[in-house]
């Protein structure tokens, strides 16, 4: 008879769940008998944070739940970084722990935590702590109801190490997830009226509408509304499409051109302040707003016309409303192409354009770039083109630093028909520069392009600005080359926008990761 550990496994499978992120430990043993009898693969990370944030990485682009197994107390608290980016972003993760069994607590066990499921739910949506295979069961079922019906974000299940050694008995089987709500007939229609009235409707897409680009371009192409992206939404809809102004909603005058429409359709986003973060102050939004969103507590937040439901089917049946009414010829299309090329970029993005071009010649349409806190990567943020839903993988709201490098070698095995590079600075790569060793034992073609400028240059200059003396900003690795090369991968330094343009693209035909260093 299969233990509680093993059985877990098993859940897993069913629930499609064919890869899973961790380093095994004393109080995991048992879930790792169940991995050797299942054909889900297992990524060894050199660390639990690296192991959360490949995760997290292949959860975005797979639009689903990453998976991230660790040890008791010191696995978990390793990994809460990225469970708390992905919470952040509103992003699903499971991160499936052991505990150690109640009756030990406080008495000098391995790993133990005073309340490690209290320490988890500040940042999860829920933290359980499993009692036998039922209760398991149903977490599991919970989880998964919380990632595909609810707003998405993390969660963790624990299980004592001695309910993981228990006999499970039967399997119970998957519980079917519960379906996301419907926007309310009656608001449909009123939303329908005000956009189909509008004289200058536009759309505003955040992370929520990730996958709900095909549905909004319907929307806006017979509105002739433009269409504005947050970073978390970008590549939703291509940024080369006529109406789209991409994720440079905040300067003007594609800000004008936005926050002047009569009617704002806007579409799971919380209007975070970093994407209206060159505006004086939070955006003036206009007095007629409809806001879709899967979280009925976003709706709440300001006056608008709410409609509760996911992006996607509610986009749907706003278009279908939509058509009913005659189609309005407009000029759309010309009001976003004058607002894109009257704009000048601050001088903070256009000292980085250079080499955010040369990542773009370099990298086909699409690729997937995941990007670290980082001058370049802020750059980027608003002037890369994205071509693809999930293909920029920028966590800019939690600033957690070191995500890049294990965010791309979790999209490229969740994807790895697709091109993948990561963006980071030599201070952040520095967090997770060892999982070039995962990577290169994965056999991946990833380059890993390091922006040098001697350490934490944003903090610097911002200390700068603010007449602060820098202190501990200079904290750069002083030989990333020989570094990379001692884990086994290819590596080159240049100074030269064409030249690194080149290493780029070179990288993407290896065997193993390539770290190519760009010096400012």
């Amino acid at each position: 008879m299969s233990s509680v550990g093993v059985a877990a496994i098993r859940l897993l499978e069913r629930y499609g769940v064919d890869t899973v992120f961790g380093i095994p430990g004393v109080h995991t043993l048992e879930y790792y008998r169940g991995l050797g009898a299942t054909p889900i693969r297992h990524v060894t990370p050199r660390h639990e944070q690296g192991g959360g944030f490949m995760a997290d990485g292949f959860g975005r682009v797979r639009g689903g739940a990453g998976v991230c197994l660790v040890i008791t107390g010191p696995g978990v608290t390793n990994a809460l970084t990225p469970v708390a980016q992905a919470y952040h972003d509103s992003k699903p993760l499971l991160l499936l722990s052991a505990a150690v069994d109640p009756a030990a607590h406080g008495r000098g066990t391995i790993h133990d935590l005073p309340d490690q499921r209290r320490l988890t739910e500040q940042v999860t949506a829920f933290s359980h702590s499993a009692t036998g295979i039922d209760d398991l069961a149903d977490a599991l079922a919970r989880a998964w109801d919380v990632f595909g019906s609810a707003r998405p974000r993390p969660v963790h299940i624990e299980v004592p190490v001695d309910v993981l050694r228990r006999p499970a008995g039967d399997l119970p089987d998957p519980a079917r997830p519960a379906p996301p709500p419907t926007a309310d007939a009656d608001a449909l229609r009123a939303a329908a009226d005000l956009l189909a009235g509008a004289v200058r409707p536009v759309l505003v897409l955040g992370g929520g509408a990730a996958g709900a680009g095909a549905q909004a371009l319907e929307l806006a192409e017979w509105l002739d509304a433009p269409i504005g992206l947050s970073i978390n939404a970008r590549g939703a809809v291509d940024s080369g499409h006529p109406l789209c102004v991409g994720s440079a909603m905040c300067f003007p005058p594609v800000s004008d051109l936005l926050l002047g429409a009569d009617v704002m359709l806007a579409v799971g986003t919380e209007f975070s302040e970093l994407d209206w973060w060159y505006l004086d102050g939070p955006p003036r939004l206009p007095q007629s707003l409809v806001r879709v969103d899967i979280d009925a507590d976003q709706l709440s937040s300001q006056p608008c016309t709410p409609l509760h439901g996911d992006a996607a089917a509610t986009l749907a049946s706003l278009a279908e409303l939509v058509r009913e009414r005659p189609r309005r010829p407009g000029d759309a299309a010309q009001r976003v192409a004058a607002a894109l090329a009257a704009l000048q970029w601050p001088g903070d993005v256009s000292a980085h354009l250079e080499l955010v071009a040369a990542i773009d010649r370099a990298l086909p349409d699409d690729r997937i770039v995941a990007a670290d806190s980082t001058q370049p990567a802020y750059a980027a943020n608003h002037a890369m083109p994205a071509h693809r839903a999930r293909s920029w993988l920028m966590p800019i709201g939690y600033g957690s630093l070191g995500c890049a490098l294990p965010m791309a070698i979790g999209a490229k095995l969740a994807a790895p028909e697709r091109p993948v590079a990561a963006l980071a600075g030599d201070g952040g790569v520095l967090f997770t520069l060892t999982e070039l060793a995962s990577a290169r034992d994965l056999g991946l073609a990833l380059p890993l392009i390091v922006w040098n400028n001697d350490g934490y240059g944003e903090i610097s200059d911002s200390m700068l600005r603010d007449g602060i003396e820098p202190i501990g900003t200079d904290a750069g690795a002083h030989d990333l080359v020989a570094i990379a090369r001692g884990f086994g991968c290819e590596a080159a330094t240049t100074r030269s926008m064409d030249e690194a343009s080149s290493l780029i693209a070179t990288a993407l035909g290896r065997d193993r990761p390539t770290l190519i260093e760009v010096r400012s």
